[in-house]
Order: C-alpha cells, then structure tokens, then sequence
C-alpha cells in the first residue's frame, strides 16, 4: 500500500511540476498572463517526488521505482536554465507609466546580462503579462499613444490584443 501511495506522490508531483515548467516557456510567448510566482518554487516539489521516488521498495521488475527517479530527474535538468536566469539575471526596474484615462498601467524593466528591456503588466497576487521585449537597446523611450497603445522605443504595443481577459 505504502508503495502505491509513494509512487502517485511522485508522479502526481512530477505532474504538477511540469505543467509549471511549461507555463514558464509558453506565457510569454503568446501574451498570456503568466500564474506562477516564480520557478524557484516548483523546486521543493520535484525534491518532494524524487525523495517519493527512491522510497519505493523495489518488487518485482522495479519499472514504476525507475520511472519515478527519472521522469523528475529529467524535469530537473529542464528546469536548469529558468532557474539560473531567476537567479543570475536580476532585472532592474526603469520607470512606471500610466495610461492617460488610468486604466493601464505597465512597468519597464531592464536586465544586463544579456542586455534586455522589458515591458510587464501586473496583475492581481503575483500574475504578470509580458508585454514586449527588447533586446540590444539604445536607451528608453516611452510614449502613450492612445489610452490602449503604448511606444516603447520604436515597437507599438496594443495591450488590448495582448491577451485581455
């Protein structure tokens, strides 16, 4: 019993762990509002199903036991890199503007390593949208267009298209 209840703490862990790697790579790349706080967190759950992991007595063959080590073993390894761009690449913030009617409101950051602006919207809790990305840029020009549309530099960002509720 001790075994089957270890082997679904394991998976259901490693499940969980990567539906959140894959909302951290898919979010910003079609505007969505990203959910998680950050990827630090989803570290704790994959220790807590490798740790389920080994637990498993091996009977029998021993599959289930091997599945379990790897399948977290591996969302580890994907992990990697958002975690050491959480860490290594802290981003400094710019400046906060504010829509001319007070509806929106869009926060410019910039990191060095490699040399980015960023323009978030902030949600409720921790839920941010990425708004737009810059890379190599000269300085930081920003502009309301109209109450929806923002200049950033020389891009255009309709945050009404960019994934409103």
């Amino acid at each position: 019993m001790m075994r089957k209840k270890r082997i679904t703490i394991s998976w259901i862990a490693s499940f969980i762990a990567l539906l959140s790697i894959s909302e951290f790579y898919f979010a910003p790349t079609y505007n969505n509002w990203k959910f998680m706080p950050s990827v630090l967190w989803i570290w704790p759950l994959l220790l807590l199903g490798l740790f389920c992991a080994i637990r498993i007595p091996k009977e029998g063959r021993g599959f289930y036991k091997y599945v379990s080590i790897l399948i977290p073993s591996l969302l580890a390894i994907t992990l990697m890199l958002p975690t050491l761009q959480a860490l290594v690449s802290g981003k400094e913030k710019v400046m906060t503007t504010t829509s001319p009617d007070g509806s929106y409101t869009v926060d410019i950051y910039q990191r060095d390593n490699p040399k980015v602006l960023m323009a978030e919207r902030n949600g409720p809790l921790w839920f941010r949208q990425e708004l737009h990305v810059d890379r190599n840029p000269d300085g930081v020009i920003v502009q309301w267009i109209t109450s929806s549309q923002l200049q950033i530099n020389q891009s255009i960002v309709d945050i009404k298209k960019t994934g409103e509720q």
